[in-house]
């Protein structure tokens, strides 16, 4: 039986496999496989390096710059189209097999230029090749953990105690802030430090956090730690909140 397209008359056995019953020209015709928002919004934060993916926030790799957010942005909007006899799947690029995906950011421009490289169906004798070119919106905020900093929030307040001479609490409070950035992560953070006549008060996003440092300055000078919390009132879904002080006592000869 001699096959045919229906849509222009094309024979099978003259222009290849047919696609739901139409010729390879006739379906790449029909069938887009890019699938992208006439706008692409990028939200970075204003005050550090992280950015927005839906309804989280992510650090930004050291040394990444806005054209590399931008691009992990768009390919987190875009879509690509599996087509299969089942139906049409769309897709996130990344988990498209045969596809590729460019993103070419124009910041100048205020535009995005996408191209999509891949099959939309199996049977498909060569790729298509889609391109479109988007608005891009940048937009300047504050991620949470920056928005809380500024409100200067803490749930925990590190006592450091012991009549110490000036350059040991410098030491300390140098030791404390590079243990909060190289191990605490971005969500933690010391809202504030206050210097006490011999000793210092940190103010930290977690008594987690709070008890880190603690531990530190335990294993470092051998320090005597205790903890008292006070009930401040309920979070939303109606568990008790706490603030907690941790009191560090370090010996003047440690």
């Amino acid at each position: 039986m001699r096959r045919f397209c229906y849509k222009c008359g094309a024979l099978e056995a003259t222009v290849g496999p047919l696609i739901q019953g139409r010729c390879q020209r006739c379906f790449l015709e029909e069938v887009d496989l890019l699938h992208a928002p006439k706008e692409i919004q990028v939200i970075v934060c204003k005050d550090c390096p992280s950015y927005q993916l839906g309804k989280q926030w992510h650090s930004s790799a050291p040394g990444e710059s806005i054209e590399d957010t931008i691009k992990k942005v768009a390919l987190y909007n875009v879509k690509v189209a599996r087509l299969s006899e089942s139906g049409t799947e769309l897709l996130n690029p990344q988990a498209a097999k045969g596809v590729k995906v460019l993103i070419e950011p124009d910041t100048k421009a205020g535009l995005v230029k996408i191209t999509a490289i891949g099959k939309v169906h199996e049977l498909q004798a060569a790729p298509k090749v889609e391109e479109a070119s988007v608005k891009l919106n940048i937009v300047r905020r504050a991620c949470g953990t920056c928005s809380l900093k500024r409100a200067r929030h803490y749930e925990a307040v590190l006592q450091v105690r012991g009549d110490l001479p000036h350059e040991k609490l410098s030491r300390i409070k140098t030791m404390l802030e590079r243990l909060v950035k190289e191990a605490a992560g971005q969500e933690e953070f010391i809202s504030d430090v206050q210097e006490q006549e011999g000793g210092l008060d940190f103010y930290v996003s977690s008594a987690a956090l709070g008890r880190r440092m603690a531990s530190l300055l335990k294993d470092k000078f051998g320090a005597h730690v205790s903890q008292s919390a006070k009930l401040i009132g309920q979070t939303k879904d109606g568990r008790k909140k706490f603030k907690v002080t941790i009191l560090v006592n370090i010996s003047k000869k440690a």
